[in-house]
């Protein structure tokens, strides 16, 4: 087995959830060492719909106190995470599967769910808490020997105790589709997704890190008694997926990584 590569320990003080600085040190140390492992992506066709998208879905989620970004990164396998301080990250694969604007609005609603729930520092005090945090920024990333390849599946099952449970997962897939609706996208758009990954992957969502994650098909059939049970906001909607040729791509100006609030 590979051997994990653990950021430098965080110096400071001890995490609180109200720590707004201390998120915003972590979420910048996470981005330092994907940076330095040559992780992030900065020029994409894929980033001025992915602003675009990621403006709305952030918008949908005020009041909130950190400036999101949404930040491309390797990786072969569909894949997205986020951290605190409020970064998303999402993955090449991930943007190349999506099918429309619907779809990643809901990843991206999912992720920016954990982050107003709180279950991403959630993880960090529970990984302190087990005196097992020997690297903030190592819960989020790891090189295996020298691959490029951005790679969360083998850490997470290494270290089950840094996932998101099931309970977490399930709430973040509310608060996804919530946001997702809000934000004037088709909240089936998660539905979908799922649908499309258990066809290439199986069940293994879009979090691959998440060890004890629930099944796909389980995740479905929550959201669509989800969508019954709150008829006045979902009604609405209709599981009419629209058949595109995937994310419109912009290969001019303003295909770069932009951080705000750094």
């Amino acid at each position: 087995m590979s051997a994990i590569v653990a950021a430098p320990p965080l110096a400071g003080p001890a995490l609180a959830a109200d720590d707004h600085a201390t998120e915003q040190d972590i979420g910048r140390q996470v981005f330092q060492d994907l940076r330095n492992k040559g992780q992030i992506i900065d020029q994409s066709p894929y980033y001025p719909i992915l602003r675009s998208v990621g403006r709305r879905i952030a918008d949908a989620a005020q009041p909130h106190w950190w400036p999101e970004n949404f930040i491309i990164v390797k990786g072969a396998q569909a894949n997205a995470f986020s951290v605190p301080g409020g970064n998303v990250y999402v993955n090449e694969a991930l943007l190349k599967v999506a099918a429309n604007d619907d779809e990643l609005a809901n990843v991206l609603g999912h992720e920016t769910g954990h982050i107003l729930l709180g279950h991403v520092m959630d993880r960090v005090r529970k990984a302190q808490r087990l005196n097992l945090l020997f690297g903030i920024a190592s819960i989020f990333v790891h090189t295996q020997g020298q691959a490029t390849v951005f790679n969360l599946a083998q850490f997470g099952a290494n270290y089950g105790f840094l996932n998101f449970d099931r309970q977490q997962e399930y709430q973040a897939d509310h608060e996804g589709v919530i946001l997702a609706s809000r934000a004037g996208y088709n909240p089936w758009g998660t539905i979908w997704f799922f649908r499309t990954l258990n066809k290439l992957y199986g069940n293994a969502g879009f979090e691959q890190y998440v060890q004890d994650h629930p099944s796909g098909n389980d995740r479905i059939a929550r959201l669509e008694q989800f969508f019954r049970s709150d008829p006045a906001r979902f009604a609405q909607y209709r599981n009419d997926r629209r058949v595109t040729s995937g994310l419109r791509q912009s290969y001019g100006n303003g295909a770069r990584l932009v951080i705000t609030g750094s």
